[in-house]
């Protein structure tokens, strides 16, 4: 019994919010993970080791201490960092023996215990520690495809003696203007010399 681990498969199950379905061999070792947790808050880590290697479950050693591993880990840890998860369970052990000092307190001295197991819990749980700024992830610029074929983007080509004759209907234009207009539609070809002019002949006076 539980020479099988599930542990991957109950931190999905945590991950998921417990939404998954278990099977019945999954929820048995959920279950014995729990009690490991339970039997360590209260008694220890030697104990909650001993209760998976006596009857019913008689594992050995080394598989008790690493389900035990496995249970620290997957109720303390919000990641697969196990010192987190160590820091995790102390800052609660702690916080919780300070209650129990706070709600017997029969004076100063108990008061100054309940003030030493706070801030032995404030440093374990690192709230001394400023909380790493994380940096704002680069949007991404987007991508910018010129192209003259208008097949290359998935557009229909353009008639371009449908075109022309579109240009020629233009009523009240020059006829330069009209020239530029069929440059501009690639239905003739660029003349740089006469850009270049014509240029030239716009800007002369500025």
């Amino acid at each position: 019994m539980f020479e099988t681990s599930y542990f991957d498969r109950l931190q999905d199950y945590l991950a998921s919010g417990c939404t998954e379905e278990l099977t019945d061999d999954e929820l048995d070792y959920y279950n014995a993970l729990y009690a490991m947790i339970g039997i360590n808050r209260k008694y220890g880590k030697e104990n909650a080791i001993a209760f998976l290697r006596h009857k019913p479950f008689e594992l050995s050693f080394q598989r008790a201490r690493e389900m035990y591993s496995e249970a620290i880990n997957l109720f303390y840890a919000d990641d697969t960092i196990e010192n987190r998860a160590h820091r995790n369970m102390l800052y609660e052990n702690l916080t919780k023996a300070a209650q129990v000092v706070l709600s017997t307190s029969l004076g100063s001295k108990d008061m100054e215990v309940y003030g030493d197991l706070l801030f032995k819990a404030w440093k374990i749980k690192q709230l001394d520690r400023q909380d790493t700024e994380k940096l704002e992830e680069p949007k991404d610029k987007p991508i910018k495809i010129y192209a003259l074929d208008s097949k290359m983007v998935g557009i229909q080509s353009v008639d371009r003696l449908q075109l022309a004759a579109q240009i020629d209907n233009i009523p009240d234009i020059a006829e330069k203007e009209r020239v530029r207009l069929k440059r501009d539609a690639q239905i003739i070809e660029v003349d740089f010399i006469e850009m270049l002019d014509d240029q030239k002949e716009k800007t002369k006076d500025i």
